[in-house]
């Protein structure tokens, strides 16, 4: 017996079976199967019986029967059974496969001396759902298995192990794998989860094995996931997690409470969703992710006053899924006491006002109250509640009149829904109307939680397009939204990009869905390099140089720079936090500071409109720094923030920056440092995947002068950039990846600049049919002009 402790709650792992000898326990299982066998005679003759009651007793003992073969492969206790304190024999709640996997493997250690956890390891790659988390990860079972045993095999501390080690080892095992099943929401502890634990158990050889493999233990868990609800019947109890709210099924609807005490609600039906008929179904309630929002959701409703509660969130990022969520626990009598017996109800405001003058309205509106009062069993969801407040359209002002009283006097719970614009636009100004609500901001979802959704909804997709999504191909789905895809959020930005992948890969004919597809449409979405960097791509970067010399004349510190800050980039050296890399430039007008971004933009980007520019002589006051973040009040978007959102991966131009508004220039210390800036909708704008480029003019007449007295600009460069302090904070100087000071052309690099302009001027004219040529002459003068 041993004893592992999850939480404040202690579990055991005792099984006497394990105690027992190998003959022994097959001496068991032979007298079981008899038994059995003795039992379905028995209930055949008894069937067959002319007396009435022995076939009465053998239809009974056939239900029990059929009713075990119902059962066979279940665990004896489900986990949501677990007693909330106390001590529990884990034993009870292994599924039957999974406890004969412990069986042998215990059996198989304890004859040749070997490993405990690497028999089960050995034992558990032959259960499918095993072998398909490994498929799934690209690894080959057969030379995983020969790996574990021949790690099992060099164990010398297994030979002197006694079979109290052993249980002790086991329990361990299973007291983690209780974690993960209980993580994954599944009944009983299966097989996947005992897999899955064995990644996590403190065990010098299962480290390794998993390590030889490159295997992280979370991937595996979340891999294992396909194996385990594929072998539950297609989707099984999870099937709502990625479904829509349509169903092919009739919906009994169910109006009557456990106390008989509500009524019925026609008025309030026929203009409304029933979320709990739907949850009984299972088309909706699965929830991963946002436990929080949701454990708060259910503190507000469940309170005897002000029981109202508002959610936030950006389109698509889970409110609703948190709703359904609740109306999922209550009909799985799962909720507290306090809402164990209600319905939740989804008001449909556009079918509410459809086809009514304001007459007709507020007499709908007085009936659906009337109802949802004397019934005294319903929480009211009212979707983009922003619109009873808002000041425009007859219909919604006539439908806020009615409404809101109710709300205000706690009447009966209610939950709204909305988002951050609509919220700091519409709603909070309005004191009274907040101060009805609690306000629980509902923010996007891990990505572990989005890795494990896709899992589910993988699946589904599957049978669609005919191709296998590998968890490879999950994992970078859900990375590179994160990290390049900001309109919209996860779990659904990432399923965007899956989705798009299997079109691509059905259209090849492509069977197997890899990781490489799905970086090939981001790349093709995004229209950047996000791949590994190969052959001549590497070649490319080596000389990049090269490549901005050709539309940028000299300046070669600064395009050194550059092109180091890009090749760190594109290698994975690039530092962590803050933008891709950033740069101060300084010089005089006309030497190249805009030109080298431009081309820059064009080679990094694949395009100057990649290129986002602001001319900060137009941000010097307090209103224009509201016009580039966003006004305090909402009313004004931010051209800054929502360039950035919608195109996360540019470059990002400040014309002469010293020109900004001083609290323009404080924002950069964030956005420098850190690469994120939040916005006045409370949305943080993600800075990483820019490149941000100052351009300063500033101490660009202490450089002339200075070249006048014949001084080189290495010096120059050094005694400039300490003035910069004169005009910047040296916080904010110091931010940045570099600050480069750009000299004065000479007349032969002023030559090739005028060369590159006219090359422009004689590919225009050529379009009318002109020729136009220059002399060497002719392209010294303009240089010299």
């Amino acid at each position: 017996m041993t004893d592992t402790t999850v939480d404040t709650r202690t579990y055991t792992f005792s099984e006497p079976r394990l105690g027992m000898t190998v003959l022994g326990r097959s001496i068991v299982r032979m007298t079981s199967g008899a038994g059995h066998f003795l039992l379905l005679a028995a209930t055949f003759t008894l069937l067959l019986s002319d007396i009435p009651k022995f076939f009465w007793i053998g239809a009974l003992l056939l239900l029990a029967l059929i009713d075990r073969a119902a059962h066979w492969h279940e665990a004896d206790t489900p986990l949501d059974e677990l007693p909330k304190s106390g001590t529990t024999n884990l034993a009870g709640y292994l599924e039957p496969s999974a406890y004969r996997v412990i069986e042998e493997a215990f059996d198989r250690s304890t004859m040749l001396r070997r490993d405990v956890m690497g028999e089960i390891v050995v034992r558990l790659i032959h259960m499918p759902e095993v072998g398909e988390a490994l498929r799934r990860l690209d690894v080959n079972a057969d030379e995983f298995k020969q790996k574990a045993e021949e790690i099992a095999a060099q164990d010398d501390s297994a030979k002197t192990a006694d079979r109290a080690e052993r249980m002790h080892q086991v329990g361990e095992l299973v007291g983690i794998a209780l974690d993960v099943a209980m993580r994954d929401h599944e009944r009983f502890i299966c097989a996947g989860d005992l897999f899955a634990a064995t990644a996590l158990v403190k065990n010098e050889h299962a480290v390794r094995l998993f390590a030889a493999f490159l295997i992280d233990p979370g991937d595996l868990e979340r891999s294992l996931l396909f194996g385990i609800t594929k072998r539950r019947t297609g989707l099984g109890h999870k099937k709502h997690s990625v479904g829509g709210w349509g169903s092919g099924r009739r919906v009994e609807h169910h109006i009557v409470n456990r106390a008989w005490t509500s009524r019925p609600t026609p008025m309030l039906d026929s203009h409304s969703d029933d979320l709990t008929d739907l949850a009984r179904i299972g088309v909706v309630g699965f929830l991963v992710g946002h436990q929080p929002e949701y454990e708060r959701l259910i503190d507000v409703l469940a309170r005897p006053t002000n029981p109202n509660a508002l959610l936030v969130g950006e389109a698509g990022i889970g409110k609703e899924t948190v709703i359904a969520h609740l109306a999922y626990a209550i009909s799985r009598d799962e909720a507290p006491k306090e809402l164990s017996d209600k319905r939740l109800v989804k008001l449909r405001l556009s079918s509410l006002v459809a086809g009514a003058d304001e007459a007709e309205l507020q007499s709908r509106l007085q009936r659906i109250v009337e109802e949802i009062a004397m019934s005294g069993n319903i929480i009211l969801w009212i979707p983009d509640i922003h619109n009873l407040v808002r000041t425009s359209g007859t219909a919604y002002l006539s439908a806020a009149d009615a409404l809101m009283p109710v709300i205000m006097n706690n009447a009966f719970p209610v939950i709204g829904t909305t988002y951050p614009r609509e919220f700091k636009h519409d709603i909070e100004s309005r004191t009274d109307f907040v101060g009805a609500f609690d306000v629980i901001r509902v923010e996007e979802i891990a990505e572990v939680d989005a890795e494990k959704l896709l899992v589910y909804r993988a699946l589904a997709l599957e049978g669609e397009y005919g191709v296998t999504v590998s968890f490879g191909a999950v994992k970078t789905a859900v990375k590179l939204a994160k990290k390049y895809f900001h309109d919209k959020f996860l779990p659904s930005s990432a399923e965007e990009l899956i989705k798009e992948a299997l079109v691509a890969a059905e259209r090849r004919g492509d069977k197997f869905l890899g990781p490489d597809q799905v970086v090939r449409v981001a790349e093709q979405k995004v229209n950047v390099p996000i791949h590994e960097v190969k052959g001549g791509e590497a070649q490319q970067l080596l000389h990049l140089e090269d490549t901005l010399h050709q539309s940028v004349i000299g300046q070669d510190e600064a395009v050194k720079a550059i092109a180091n800050a890009v090749r760190e980039y594109r290698s994975g050296l690039a530092r962590p936090g803050g933008p891709i890399a950033s740069f101060l430039f300084v010089g005089p007008t006309g030497v190249g500071k805009t030109q080298l971004a431009k081309s820059l933009a064009k080679t990094q980007f694949g395009s100057e409109s990649a290129m986002i520019r602001f001319d900060m002589t137009e941000y010097q006051d307090k209103q224009s720094f509201y016009r580039f973040i966003g006004s305090p009040d909402g009313s004004i978007s931010g051209a800054l923030t929502d360039a950035v959102i919608h195109k996360p991966y540019s470059l990002v131009l400040l014309d002469e920056f010293e020109k900004a508004f001083p609290d323009i220039l404080n924002l950069f210390l964030q956005v420098l440092d850190d690469g994120r800036l939040t916005d006045n909708l409370g949305r943080t704008v993600d800075f990483t995947n820019t490149i941000v480029i100052a351009t300063s003019n500033a101490k660009s007449d202490l450089m002339n002068e200075a070249l006048r007295k014949g001084q080189s600009m290495s010096e120059i460069a050094d005694y400039v950039k300490t003035k910069l302090t004169d005009v910047y904070k040296p916080e904010l100087l110091n931010r940045f990846s570099k600050i480069i000071v750009f000299r004065n052309l000479k007349l032969d690099e002023l030559e090739a600049v005028v060369r590159l302009n006219l090359q422009s001027l004689v590919a225009t004219v050529a379009e009318q049919g002109i020729d136009l040529e220059f002399s060497p002459e002719a392209v010294t003068l303009l240089a010299k002009l």
